[in-house]
C-alpha cells in the first residue's frame, strides 16, 4: 500500500513538474519572441496593430465592419477588445493571451508526442517549441494562426488517441471539437481545413465500422459546440443590426477580392498556388516543414491504418485550405506547426537509441532546456528591438506632438496600421483607418476624401511625402522595420483650415 501511494504521489509530482516547466517555457518563449512582450517598446508589426485598433474601436462603441473595416473574424477582434480593457495603449493584454495560448499548445503537443514516445520524454518538445516561435512564420507575435494553435493541437491529440486505442469520440470531446471549429470559423475560416479533414476522417471511420448512431451523436455534439462558439457573434450582430456588413466584409470581400489574379486552367492554377504555398511553408517555417516531412514518413510506417489515415488526411486538408487561395504570407504556415510534435516523435524514436548507447539519457532534460534557451536568443529575429528606447520610435515621437492638442484626430494614410493609433490612444474616425491589402476602391476614395476635406487633425504617411493643400509636414522619422529602412511623415492640418482658426 505504501508503495502504491508513493507511486501515485510520484506520478502527480512528476505531472506537476511537467506542467510548471511547460508554463515557464511558454512565458519565456513569448516574452523573448513576441513583440507584444513588456521587453519591447511596441509590437510594430502592422497586423496586431490593426487588430488592436479595431478592438479599441469596438470598446468605444463603434460597430465592427460597418464603422471600422478589417477582414479577419469577429472573435479575433473581441479578444483584442478584452486586451484593450487590460491596457489600452500597450500590448500587455495581448501578451497575456499569447502566453496562455503557447502554454496550451505545449500541453496538448506533449500529449500528442506521448502517444508515440511516452510521458518520460516530454522535454524533447522544448527545442521544438523554441524553433516554432523563432520561425519567420511567427513574425512579431499575435497572429490569428498563433492564437488558434491550441485549439487544433487539442483536436489532433484526441483524434490520434482515439485512432490509436480504437475508441470512439466521447460526447464531451465532440463538443470541444465543434467549439474549436466554431472559434476558428469566426477567427479565420481558412484554418477550418483542419476540422474539415478531421470530420471526414471520423465520418469514414464510423461508416466503415457501421456505427451510424455514434456518428450522429458526434455530429450533434460538435454542432452544439459550434453553436456555443457562434452565440457571441450572433448576439453582437443582432444587437447592432450589422449582419449585412458581416457577410460583405468577412465573407464576400475575403472570398472574391482578397485573392490572387491567377489565370489559366483552374486546376493548374490551383496546383501552382499549392506549390507556392509549399515553398512559403519551407522558407518561413522551415522546422515545421521538416517536422511535417518527418511525421509523414513516420506515419506511413505505422502499422495502424486508422492513425495513418487520420493524420495524413487532416494534414493534407489543413495545407490545402490555407494555401489554395493563392496567397502565401509568411505567417500563414505557422498553423502547420500543429503537426510538429509527431515529427519530433519520429526524430526522438531514432535519436533515443543513440542517446541510450552514449549513456547520456539522464543529462538530456537539462541539455534540452539549455539548447532551447540558446535557440531563442540566437534565432529570434525580433530581439533587435528589445529594450529599444521608446523615444527612438516614430510612434512615440509623433505621439508627443499629437498629444499637445486636446482631443486630436488621426489618419494612418496609405499603409497598414503602423501603431500610431495604439500609442496615441486615438480611436479612428475613418472607417478605413489604414490601407489594407485588398483592392477596394472605396477604401482609397474615403481616405482621400478625409485628406481633401481636412477632416482630421493629423495624418501619418510612410515613405511618401505628398504635397497637400490643407496639411503641412511638421516632422519625419527614419526607422528600420525589421531589416527594411523606411521614413514616416507627420502632417498637421494648417491653421487656416482649422474651424475658428
Amino acid at each position: 500500500m505504501d508503495r502504491l501511494q508513493a507511486g501515485k504521489h510520484g506520478f502527480s509530482m512528476e505531472a506537476a513538474i511537467r506542467t510548471i516547466v511547460m508554463l515557464a517555457a511558454a512565458v519565456v518563449i513569448i516574452t523573448v519572441c513576441s513583440k507584444s512582450s513588456p521587453l519591447y517598446p511596441l509590437n510594430d508589426w502592422d497586423d496586431p496593430n490593426c487588430f488592436f485598433t479595431v478592438g479599441k474601436s469596438l470598446a468605444s462603441g463603434r460597430v465592427l465592419y460597418r464603422d471600422i473595416y478589417e477582414q479577419k473574424g469577429p472573435l479575433l477582434y473581441f479578444m483584442h477588445t478584452a486586451a484593450v480593457f487590460i491596457s489600452d495603449r500597450s500590448f500587455f493584454g495581448v501578451y497575456l493571451i499569447e502566453a496562455a495560448a503557447a502554454f496550451l499548445f505545449l500541453i496538448f503537443s506533449r500529449r500528442t508526442f506521448s502517444l508515440f514516445c511516452g510521458d518520460k520524454a516530454w522535454y524533447a518538445l522544448l527545442p521544438m517549441a523554441a524553433l516554432v516561435y523563432t520561425s519567420l512564420a511567427f513574425c512579431g507575435g499575435d497572429s490569428a494562426e498563433e492564437l488558434c494553435l491550441p485549439l487544433l493541437s487539442y483536436s489532433l491529440y484526441v483524434l490520434l488517441s482515439c485512432a490509436k486505442h480504437h475508441r470512439s469520440i466521447q460526447a464531451g470531446e465532440g463538443f470541444f471539437f465543434g467549439l474549436g471549429a466554431g472559434i476558428v470559423l469566426w477567427v479565420k475560416y481558412t484554418i477550418l481545413g483542419f476540422y474539415i479533414g478531421m470530420f471526414l476522417v471520423l465520418a469514414a471511420i464510423y461508416f466503415r465500422r457501421r456505427e451510424l448512431r455514434r456518428m450522429l451523436i458526434l455530429f450533434i455534439t460538435a454542432l452544439t459546440g459550434a453553436a456555443a462558439a457562434s452565440l457571441p457573434v450572433i448576439w453582437y450582430f443582432l444587437r447592432t443590426d450589422a449582419f449585412a456588413d458581416l457577410w460583405q466584409v468577412y465573407f464576400y470581400d475575403n472570398i472574391f477580392l482578397y485573392k490572387t489574379d491567377a489565370v489559366g486552367i483552374p486546376v493548374l492554377s490551383q496546383l501552382w498556388n499549392l506549390l507556392i504555398g509549399m515553398g512559403s511553408f519551407a522558407a518561413y517555417n522551415t522546422v515545421g516543414f521538416l517536422c511535417l516531412t518527418a511525421a509523414v514518413c513516420f506515419m506511413l510506417r505505422q502499422k495502424k491504418r486508422t492513425m495513418k489515415f487520420a493524420f495524413l488526411l487532416t494534414a493534407s486538408s489543413t495545407f490545402f485550405f490555407v494555401f489554395a487561395g493563392g496567397r502565401a504570407f509568411a505567417y500563414y504556415s505557422l498553423i502547420m506547426s500543429v503537426f510538429a510534435p509527431v515529427g519530433v516523435a519520429a526524430v526522438y524514436t531514432v535519436g533515443s537509441e543513440k542517446c541510450s548507447k552514449l549513456r547520456i539519457k539522464k543529462a538530456v532534460p537539462g541539455l534540452s532546456s539549455v539548447i532551447s534557451l540558446a535557440l531563442l536568443c540566437a534565432l529570434c529575429r525580433n530581439t533587435y528591438l528589445i529594450f529599444t528606447p521608446r523615444e527612438s520610435l516614430p510612434q512615440f515621437r509623433f505621439e508627443r506632438i499629437i498629444s499637445q492638442m486636446e482631443n486630436p484626430t488621426l489618419l494612418n494614410y496609405g499603409f497598414l496600421d503602423g501603431g500610431f493609433y495604439t500609442v496615441s490612444g486615438i480611436v479612428p474616425q475613418c472607417r478605413f483607418f489604414c490601407r489594407l491589402n485588398i483592392p477596394l476602391s472605396e477604401m482609397y476614395a474615403e481616405q482621400d476624401a478625409y485628406v481633401s476635406q481636412g477632416r482630421v487633425d493629423f495624418i501619418v504617411t510612410k515613405d511618401e511625402k505628398p504635397e497637400w493643400e490643407r496639411y503641412e509636414c511638421i516632422d519625419e522619422c527614419h526607422y528600420t522595420y525589421w531589416s527594411n529602412p523606411c521614413t514616416y511623415y507627420l502632417y498637421r492640418l494648417r491653421q487656416s483650415d482649422v474651424p475658428g482658426g
